[in-house]
């Protein structure tokens, strides 16, 4: 294909992938998410599976399945209401397609313990004494480029950040003010490492038209609690694994559903591994007393 064609394909994706972020259970079949694309029914068929890796259907069902195991292991609401709220019906037509995809029903899955996972296992995890600042945090206005593989997957992020550099180099987008960011879509103790979403995203202060893989977005303001690394990127799992594992269910906040993301102060050509700094953003409000 024509270079021109495939970026106008991936631009397309990303806005459809954007829109379903934000309407996942709106029930967005493929005629409606075409006419988002701008492109056939037929043609956007094929085009999301070759750029994402899986059919939309089977993407969408995905990532509700994958949010609801996150409502059962940060509520106690039960499978009637949560299956009334996310469009199944029934609790017994949740179940069925829950146990499908997870092996499990949802009242088993509900009380596995969330450290048996490919990143988060306490026999390989230290831990941390955390006192997060907790603040209000303005919105910010990015430009991205979307990865799909297991958190840190080195290969994929060195990439997608070369790339991100190049773009904004060739489009005089860095100045002072700009900010690093790492944008997290995804619980890897829920879904599979290789189909975590991450951004690598800077910060602007422009109107900036999507081109390509290059997507632009707003990273909503509102109530964080942020952490910081000193040190080397490979520490970051371990101080995820406390943030969520350890903090958060004995802390007086709770997940808001919105992304955490991470905020890279120094650049790793400029500074010593041990001098790195990055600050992780999870998104939480009050617990109700």
């Amino acid at each position: 294909m024509r270079e021109r064609t495939i970026n106008d394909y991936e631009r397309a994706v990303n806005k459809v992938v954007d829109y379903i972020n934000k309407h996942l259970y709106d029930s967005p079949d493929l005629k409606q998410l075409s006419e988002v694309a701008n492109i056939s029914e037929f043609h956007f068929h094929r085009i999301f599976k070759t750029i994402i890796g899986e059919n939309i259907g089977e993407y969408v069902a995905r990532l509700r399945l994958e949010d609801i195991a996150q409502r059962l292991r940060m509520s106690s609401d039960t499978l009637d209401k949560i299956a009334l709220e996310k469009g199944y019906g029934t609790k017994n037509a949740l179940s069925k397609a829950f146990k499908k995809h997870f092996g499990v029903l949802p009242s088993v899955y509900r009380i596995l313990p969330q450290n048996n996972s490919f990143f988060f296992r306490d026999d390989e995890r230290k831990e941390i004494l955390l006192n997060p600042e907790v603040r209000i945090v303005d919105a910010k206005r990015i430009v991205y480029i979307r990865i799909i593989d297991w958190y840190g997957a080195p290969d994929s992020y060195a990439k997608a950040w070369k790339q991100l550099g190049q773009f904004a180099k060739e489009n005089n987008l860095i100045n002072a003010q700009t900010e690093y960011i790492g944008l997290s879509f995804d619980d890897p103790t829920i879904t599979e490492p290789e189909n975590c979403r991450f951004y690598a995203c800077i910060t602007v202060d422009r109107d900036i038209q999507p081109t390509g893989p290059f997507g632009v977005q707003t990273v909503d303001e509102g109530l964080y609690a942020v952490f910081t690394l000193c040190g080397s990127y490979s520490g970051l799992l371990d101080l995820y694994f406390n943030i969520y594992i350890k903090w958060l269910p004995i802390s007086d906040y709770k997940l808001r559903k919105k992304s955490a993301f991470e905020k890279y102060l120094n650049s790793p050509d400029k500074v010593s591994e041990d001098e790195f700094l990055t600050e992780i953003y999870v998104p939480v409000s009050k617990k109700k007393t």
